[in-house]
């Protein structure tokens, strides 16, 4: 039995093989391996022994041989062993292109064979019609008609003795440039030998034989090695290489999850929270809502009610929709919070967003007596001073603003014992380090992430597994669907008449584009201070056109939403700042230029402006003339669906989890092996088992 390693010194959610120091070998000391390949494999992120290991097959060649021609033909076998008479032989012309053909009779199924550029004498003198012939390659089948390009080939009087029928099975690995692929199996074969035996477990052997997984000296082996192949049933060894993936696949899932769940166990060892107790404060807001909670709203309620009366800290990420009541949700849980004579702090990450949040929470916490405060980076100095002192002796009970509050001079009541709860809005636009800032401003406070970008459950576990998870997917009572329409650019105009119609009719709409201003770069893409003047002076003039965009000052950004919110600006022509949680009910229309640059959690976001009252919305996605197909297969998908976490699930699949979620956050949940959409069964049974071995019953 191999000795166990110890987790501390495997990096969560990156594979590792654990040997004893020293025992490592250097790719230099590999034979074939010299220091251009040394390199060439160091570019590829292979920098010894066990990183050469890792570097799995990308397929695996099943070479028949012992069976017919007729037989080869009935499979369509793409790679094998031919044995017949040569029949014809054409040489290559000393002057063209044309080939060294060969023509070969394999039991009555006619095979060419053919080789480019080798006009040697010697090569064509080889082939002697009437001897027979052993051909070894790639199969095309070009209309029933098989041909074999550069095959290996053995030419001989007699084909000799007929060898039993079997498939040969071969790994094979990706082309690198430079590197043959004989030096990466010889050097695979030499690393299985001299490290693999010293490879330490890091998967329990539990979980090792709950799964029957083989261990991982085995999984390696039989991923590169291929040993104990069977030829009658090749399929069956394939079968065996998949379940040594997933083995490896696991253990790369389960060191991350553990990482994670300590974590998650370090947060409630502190168990030093306050207890926030005063539900019927959350119920009064709740009572004062002019409209009924969804069934997942109040299923939600409860739980951050239960949490919060507790000292183990809550640590929830709220996931849900657009326009799904997220944050009435955040503004019940600081109800409680504040009826149990505790401070909260709700952040977002921008200016917009913030005050938006404010100017909705100010009258319901007046309603209750409770005071709200608003702090950003352009808050007077005045008001600012005023407002601080105010934090600081508790006659502020909930506090919305922007990175501002995390300021070193922002002081919670009682050197912030009093701060209980801290809200953050669309979590994984802060780093970590900026959520911790703010967590630190009390001792030991309650914590409740919010995101309106749905991210499918095994990517949310992945990246931010040491939060309990809550999804709110019902949209409240009254919302209509939004129609989603694909158009090309050529139907701009009946596009802009039709949007000048409903907005004289009383309705507003949102217009976004990509870029602030034109760019010789991308020429092609719309731009909001161009298109934005061309529009007020052609195809909506006579209608009050507005612009908004990130490098407008905070203050003019206010006032031109204000001006939008009041219906003073009918058509708001803007850049993605209103991506997220601008909320204007009159505001009908979307339309979305040079929609391709756009990811579809993005589109889906800029979608939800749209559709927040009882209204007829639509959203128009004008896709430029030089949109690629797989763009166009974005904005379909699109099209043909509002429902957010199917999106994401089809924009996770095309781009990965680093360009979904930001460098930022996805950084640990980029893995060697796993796919998170594909494994996700894999991911979440590592989850479980992590999460037992680390909390035991409270998981």
């Amino acid at each position: 039995m191999e000795d166990s390693a110890n987790l501390d010194s495997v990096q969560p959610g990156r594979f590792s093989l654990v040997v004893p120091k020293g025992t490592n070998v250097e790719l230099g000391k590999l034979p074939g391996v010299g220091p251009k390949t040394v390199e060439r494999l160091k570019a590829r992120d292979i920098h010894d022994a066990l990183d050469l290991l890792l570097f799995f097959p990308r397929a695996y060649r099943q070479t028949h041989r012992g069976l017919t021609g007729p037989e080869l033909a009935q499979k369509r076998a793409e790679y094998a062993e031919i044995r017949g008479t040569i029949e014809h032989v054409k040489k290559a012309p000393r002057h063209g292109r044309a080939p060294t053909e060969v023509t070969v009779n394999a039991d009555g199924q006619y095979f060419r064979l053919f080789w480019f550029n080798m006009k040697q004498t010697w090569f064509a003198k080889q082939f002697i019609v009437g001897h027979g012939i052993v051909a070894e390659g790639k199969i095309e089948w070009e209309r029933g008609h098989p041909r074999m390009a550069h095959p290996t080939v053995k030419v001989s009087k007699t084909l000799g003795i007929k060898p039993v029928r079997s498939v040969k099975i071969e790994p094979i690995y990706s082309q690198m440039e430079d590197v043959r692929g004989a030096t990466i199996r010889k050097g695979i074969e030499v690393a299985a030998k001299n490290v693999l035996p010293l490879v330490r477990r890091v998967l329990p052997e539990d979980i090792e034989r709950e799964f029957e997984f083989p261990s991982v000296q085995e999984a390696l082996a039989i991923i590169h090695l291929l040993p104990g192949v069977t030829y009658d049933d090749p399929q069956a060894y394939l079968d065996r290489v998949r379940h040594a993936r997933e083995r490896l696949v696991f253990e790369e899932f389960y060191t991350l999850q553990v990482d994670l769940a300590h974590q998650y166990a370090a947060g409630r060892r502190r168990a030093q929270a306050p207890r926030l107790s005063h539900k019927e404060s959350g119920r009064e807001l709740i009572r004062a809502l002019p409209f009924s909670l969804t069934g997942d709203q109040k299923e939600t309620s409860k739980t951050l009610v239960h949490e919060l009366d507790s000292q183990i800290p809550m640590r929830r990420l709220l996931q849900g929709d657009v326009g799904s009541g997220k944050t009435v949700l955040a503004f019940c849980a600081a109800a409680v919070c504040a009826g149990s004579q505790h401070q909260s702090v709700l952040m977002a990450p921008t200016e917009v967003l913030a005050k938006q949040h404010f100017e909705k929470a100010k009258p319901l916490f007046d309603g209750l007596g409770m005071t709200v405060g608003y702090l950003s980076g352009t808050t007077s100095s005045s008001d600012r001073s005023q407002l601080l002192a105010d934090l600081e002796t508790g006659a502020v009970d909930v506090l919305v603003g922007t990175h501002a509050v995390f300021q070193s001079d922002v002081v919670y009541a009682e050197g912030g014992d009093r701060l209980g709860l801290v809200i953050v809005d669309e979590q994984h636009k802060f780093g970590v380090e900026q959520i911790e800032a703010l967590l630190q401003k009390g001792r030991d406070p309650h914590f409740l992430a919010m995101t309106a970008t749905p991210i499918p459950r095994a990517l949310a576990h992945a990246c931010f597994g040491e939060l309990d998870l809550s999804i709110v997917k019902e949209k409240p009572p009254g919302r209509k669907p939004i129609r989603t329409v694909l158009r090309s650019v050529a139907a701009r105009p009946r596009l802009y008449a039709y949007v000048k119609e409903r907005v004289e009719a009383g309705e507003q709409a949102f217009i976004v584009f990509p870029l602030i201003e034109a760019s010789d770069a991308v020429s092609h893409r719309a731009n909001v201070l161009d298109r934005a003047e061309h529009l007020a002076n052609n195809d909506l003039k006579g209608v009050s056109v507005g612009v908004l965009h990130g490098r407008m000052s905070p203050e003019d950004k206010n006032d031109v939403m204000d001006r939008f919110r009041a219906g003073e600006i009918q058509v708001l022509c803007a850049t993605t700042v209103i991506e997220v949680g601008v909320d204007v009910p009159q505001a009908t229309l979307m339309v979305i230029e040079s929609a391709e640059v756009f990811g579809l959690s993005q589109l889906h976001q800029l979608r939800g402006r749209v559709g927040r009252s009882d209204l007829d919305s639509m959203c128009v996605v004008l896709a430029s003339h030089q949109a690629s197909a797989d763009s166009l297969e974005r904005l379909r998908a699109f099209e043909s669906t509002e429902d957010g976490f199917r999106l994401a699930e089809i924009d996770l699949a095309m781009r990965g989890a680093g360009l979904f979620l930001g460098a930022r956050q996805a950084g640990r949940s980029e893995f060697r092996f796993g796919d998170i959409l594909k494994d996700s069964h894999l991911l979440e049974e590592a989850r479980d088992f992590a999460r037992r071995r680390v909390l035991g019953d409270v998981a």
